[in-house]
């Protein structure tokens, strides 16, 4: 168990000290991602950014993704949605996780631009549970040429981590539990992370 995501940061930086001296970027998820990747990029020396993607639920069960979207419009589903898509309820859940994420990417960054090229990407959050937020990031990220795409997060399920060895070229996690309810279980201290406190975090990387 973590003290709290500072302390998970700086535990996770130790395992990625080998990257130091290559032309990373860490890119994370807001919120609490930031926390973890602020660490990451101090020990590394290297910039920081965020990436936002939006967990899509079904209906009356607003923490179960079945997917997650990307502002311009990148989709992973976790199962076969084929036959739901043209549904109101899913037609109107979708553009409004689409228009939501825009509004945080335009809020943390103010652009939508991003240059991956030849950069080794460290993908980060303070947990991954279903992993449907990071699985559509990494097919967004497949298209924007990375050299290298590292997952890393704290904690990741052992059967999430599996998935995402076939999704990336590393994962890098300190603990793999068989079990898994919630992240914070694995943390001392969980405290919601704000808004401004992200945007205080990435002034220092501009």
């Amino acid at each position: 168990m973590f003290a709290d995501r500072n302390e998970a940061g700086k535990l996770l930086s130790e395992k990625l000290a080998d990257l130091k001296g290559e032309n990373c970027l860490v890119l994370a998820i807001p919120r609490g991602g930031v926390v973890i990747g602020n660490q990451i990029a101090l020990s590394l020396g290297c910039k920081l950014d965020v990436v936002i993607s939006k967990k899509i639920n079904p209906p009356n069960h607003p923490e179960y993704a079945i997917g997650a979207i990307m502002p311009d419009g990148t989709v992973h589903w976790n199962q076969d949605m084929s036959q739901y898509l043209e549904h109101a309820y899913f037609v109107n859940e979708i553009n409004e996780k689409k228009n939501e994420a825009q509004r945080q990417l335009e809020q943390f960054r103010g652009n939508s631009r991003y240059d991956l090229k030849d950069k080794t990407v460290i993908l980060t959050d303070d947990g991954i549970a279903t992993g449907a937020t990071v699985f559509v990031i990494l097919k967004w990220l497949a298209k924007n040429n990375p050299k290298k795409i590292v997952v890393a997060s704290p904690v990741i399920p052992a059967s999430t981590y599996e998935q995402l060895k076939k999704t990336s070229d590393k994962v890098i996690a300190l603990l793999l539990p068989t079990e898994f309810y919630a992240v914070s279980e694995f943390y001392k201290k969980f405290d919601q992370v704000s808004e401004k406190e992200v945007e205080s975090i990435l002034k220092n990387f501009r």
